[in-house]
C-alpha cells in the first residue's frame, strides 16, 4: 500500500523537465540503440528571450500542429518550433510525437534536405526545438497564391525538380540508412522549407514510424492526413515505406500543378482523391493540370508528362506496383538532366 502511494506521489512530483527527458532518453536508446548525436538543451526563458515572448511578427510558418518562430541566440539566428497546448492538459501522443520529431530530427539533421536541429527545450510540457534559420518560406507558400505569406519568385521547372529529388532524396534515406526502416507518413508541402537557394528542407518527423525488427510492415493506427495516405494504410492500418511513396506521389503533382490542383492539402477529405487523380489519367488529360507559370517557360511538354507518370506510379493502388523512392529519384533525375541550361 505504501509503495503505491508513493509511486502515485513520485509520479506527480515528476516536473516537465524529467518526464520529457525520461522519454527522450528513452527514444534515443531505441531508435540509436544507445548511440546518437548530441542535443542541446536551452532553457524556457532563453527561447522566450530569443523570440521576444514568441511576438507573432516573428512567426513564419505552420504546420497545422506547430508553429516555426524567427529568434536568435547567441547571436545566431535559429527557427524555433512551438507546438501550442490545446485545452487545459497535454496530449500524451502530442509529447510522443515531439520528442520522436526530435530524435529523428537529430539524426536526419547530416542530410542536406532536412532543416538542421540545434537542440530543444524541455522544460515546458510540450518541449520546443530549435533550428537553424535557412529563411520564411514554405514550399506551400510558393506554389500556391492563396497560401502565399512571403513575395516570392514563382519557382522554375528545374527548381522543382530539384525540390522533387531533394524530398526523394531524404526520404529515402529515412527508409534506408538506419538499422530498422523509418516512414515519415506526412510527405506534404507544408512541412518543407524553402532556403535562399530554394533548397528543401524537411522539417517534422513527428509522425515518423520504425518498422519493427526483423519485420516488413508495421501494424498502426492511422495517423497523419487522411486525404494523402496510402489506401492500403488507411483501410487497414498496413503501414510499409511503400506508403511514403504513395505520399510522395501526390507531393508530386502538387509540385507540378501549384494551384491548379486542389488536393487534400487544401482541407478536402480522403473520398475526393480518386476524383482528383482519375481524370489526369489519360496522358492527353494530364498537360490540364501544369501550373500556368510553368507553361510560360516553353519547357518540351514530354518533361512534364513523364514528371506526372511518375507521380502516378507512386499513387499505384497496390503497394507492390509503386517504386522505391530511390528508383523515384533516380526517374527524376533523368528528367532532370535533360533540361536544357537556361
Amino acid at each position: 500500500m505504501n509503495s503505491c502511494l508513493k509511486m502515485k506521489r513520485k509520479a506527480k512530483e515528476e516536473t516537465p523537465f524529467m518526464k520529457n527527458g525520461r522519454l527522450l532518453l528513452e527514444e534515443l536508446i531505441a531508435f540509436c540503440n544507445g548511440k546518437s548525436n548530441p542535443i542541446r538543451v536551452f532553457s524556457a526563458e532563453e527561447l522566450i528571450r530569443a523570440t521576444n515572448n514568441y511576438d507573432q511578427r516573428q512567426s513564419f510558418a505552420w504546420g497545422g500542429d506547430f508553429e516555426f518562430y524567427k529568434g536568435s541566440l547567441e547571436d545566431r539566428l535559429v527557427s524555433i518550433k512551438k507546438y501550442p497546448h490545446r485545452g487545459f492538459s497535454v496530449m500524451e501522443d502530442t509529447v510522443l510525437g515531439i520528442i520522436k520529431d526530435i530524435v529523428v530530427g537529430s539524426q536526419m539533421s547530416v542530410h542536406q534536405n532536412v532543416l538542421k536541429l540545434l537542440g530543444c527545450c524541455l522544460e515546458t510540457k510540450n518541449p520546443i526545438i530549435v533550428y537553424e534559420f535557412v529563411g520564411y518560406k514554405t514550399l506551400s507558400s510558393c506554389i500556391n497564391p492563396i497560401d502565399r505569406t512571403v513575395q516570392s519568385e514563382p519557382l522554375t521547372w528545374k527548381c522543382r525538380l530539384r525540390i522533387a529529388m531533394g524530398i526523394a532524396n531524404a526520404v529515402a534515406y529515412l527508409h534506408t540508412s538506419f538499422s530498422r526502416p523509418v516512414i515519415h507518413r506526412d510527405i506534404r508541402s507544408a512541412t518543407i522549407l524553402l532556403d535562399e537557394n530554394n533548397v528543401a528542407k524537411l522539417i517534422d518527423f513527428s509522425l515518423s514510424i520504425s518498422i519493427p525488427k526483423g519485420q516488413l510492415h508495421v501494424d498502426t493506427a492511422v495517423r497523419g492526413r487522411m486525404g494523402i495516405s496510402a489506401p492500403e494504410y488507411v483501410a487497414k492500418g498496413y503501414l510499409t515505406e511503400k506508403a511514403d511513396v504513395f505520399s510522395y506521389g501526390l507531393f508530386l503533382l502538387v509540385l507540378l500543378a501549384g494551384w491548379m490542383l486542389k488536393t487534400p492539402e487544401c482541407s478536402y477529405s480522403d473520398s475526393v482523391l480518386p476524383s482528383l487523380v482519375k481524370p489526369y489519367d489519360e496522358q492527353d488529360r494530364l498537360i490540364e493540370i501544369v501550373d500556368p507559370e510553368l507553361l510560360k517557360e516553353r519547357i518540351n511538354q514530354e518533361q512534364f508528362l513523364a514528371f506526372a507518370q511518375i507521380a502516378l506510379s507512386c499513387m499505384s493502388e497496390t503497394a507492390e506496383d509503386r517504386p522505391t523512392m530511390i528508383d523515384a529519384a533516380k526517374q527524376l533525375r533523368r528528367i532532370y538532366e535533360s533540361v536544357s541550361p537556361p
